[in-house]
């Protein structure tokens, strides 16, 4: 990213780190300065200055793009702890809520606020070309922007949402693997069918 841009936006906080900090640690976790990452870590902010300061918090997302990253980079929150989860309805929007009553905030990017910023819209709503659009003009629009193209609300998050505790564990007498013995008389892969299908080798 052009340093010359983080300059001219220095006075900007994200999670309480100044924006070169918060952009060093975004590229640093991700790979590169999405724009997605940087909606995110606006929207973590909005939703943990509307919880009480003392909340130990669980997280929910409900993209699988960018969402999780800020959630991991921003909160204590992560998938391997299990106090983010993943939803994937395909919207842009996250949860953070009390672990312990459910009652939280939910925080989204609203396109009905992104009439004053057209880069954004366009870009969050895919019709402009990615080359019409690059980090050197979309950046600055979101910096610009910052809270004002997201709403919230008050939610309480359903109790089913969790992953639980991992409880016993038994070795799958198909299979032979370890699993959550809570998961039935068989390992899920071999009860309904994995994600992969084994192959032999040449």
């Amino acid at each position: 990213m052009d340093s010359r841009i983080l300059n001219e936006y220095d006075e900007v906080m994200i999670a309480g780190l100044p924006l070169k900090d918060a952009v060093e640690k975004i590229e640093w976790f991700h790979g590169s300065l999405a724009p997605g990452l940087l909606l995110g870590g606006f929207m973590v902010d909005v939703a943990r200055e509307l919880l009480p300061e003392s909340v130990l918090y669980n997280a929910v997302v409900e993209s699988p793009y960018c969402l999780p990253d800020a959630v991991q980079l921003f909160t204590p929150c992560t998938v391997g702890n299990s106090w983010l989860q993943l939803v994937d309805y395909g919207r842009f929007a996250l949860t953070l809520y009390d672990k312990d009553t459910g009652v939280g905030v939910r925080v989204w990017a609203d396109v009905s606020k992104m009439d004053a910023h057209p880069k954004i819209r366009d870009w969050f709503l895919k019709r402009a070309p990615k080359k019409e659009l690059p980090l050197e003009t979309l950046i600055p629009a979101i910096l610009t922007a910052g809270r004002s193209i997201f709403s919230s609300k008050s939610v309480r998050v359903s109790e089913t949402i969790g992953v639980g505790k991992k409880g016993n564990v038994r070795l799958c007498p198909n299979c032979g693997e370890s699993y959550p013995e809570k998961h039935g008389a068989l390992c899920r892969p071999c009860s309904s069918g994995g994600y992969y299908q084994e192959t032999h080798g040449s």
